[in-house]
């Protein structure tokens, strides 16, 4: 290796994790009950790089709904239910890279700003969908619209395959092209 990166503790509910507390929190469990993706977003994510981050189950559940369930998973099947009900065909992607915005996070070790990069696209998705009303359009006009919105998609799923791989792969092969059709939800919400 050519460079060591050492991040900060994890914290129960603010409290320095230990045996002899019991705030244990056991990752196999967390990942059973979540899945792999899940669990790797929360860390990324919520936890700063180069300092300590709080775990705690409230807190998972937020993340979870609010990132991932209602942000990515919602628009990756807004997107896919109106390119399925438009009936509409799309060009494959040619060859995707790193964004500038995300790479330099990632030359950093600032994963979760590399995140925040990526999800500042997936909400410019979600308002654009919003203002353009593409449910309300038909032919060249929904083509046009929807056709940046997969194109970004991709993007997306490319730049998220380092953080959840599993996720990033299903979402490449559902916006592949030349159709896209709808697909069970990336991430139910938790009650």
């Amino acid at each position: 290796p050519k460079t060591l990166f050492v991040h900060g503790y994890l914290t129960d509910d603010g409290q320095k994790m230990s045996k002899t507390i019991g705030n244990v929190i056991d990752p196999n469990k967390v990942i059973e009950q979540y899945g792999t993706d899940a669990t790797r977003y929360y860390l990324l994510r919520e936890i700063p790089s180069y300092s300590d981050g709080d775990f705690s189950d409230r807190r998972f559940k937020e993340v979870y709904n609010a990132d991932l369930a209602n942000g990515l998973g919602n628009v990756i099947a807004r997107v896919a239910k109106l390119c399925e009900t438009g009936n509409l065909t799309f060009d494959p992607p040619s060859s995707f890279s790193i964004s500038q915005p995300v790479l330099d996070r990632l030359n950093e070790y600032r994963f979760h700003d590399a995140l925040g990069v990526i999800w500042a696209v997936v909400e410019a998705i979600d308002k654009s969908l919003s203002q353009d009303e593409p449910w309300r359009l038909k032919g060249d006009d929904l083509k046009k619209t929807l056709e940046k919105q997969v194109v970004r998609i991709r993007q997306i799923a490319y730049e998220l395959q380092m953080f959840l791989p599993e996720t990033a792969e299903k979402i490449l092969e559902q916006f592949k092209g030349p159709q896209v059709k709808s697909q069970p939800a990336l991430f139910p919400r938790i009650p």
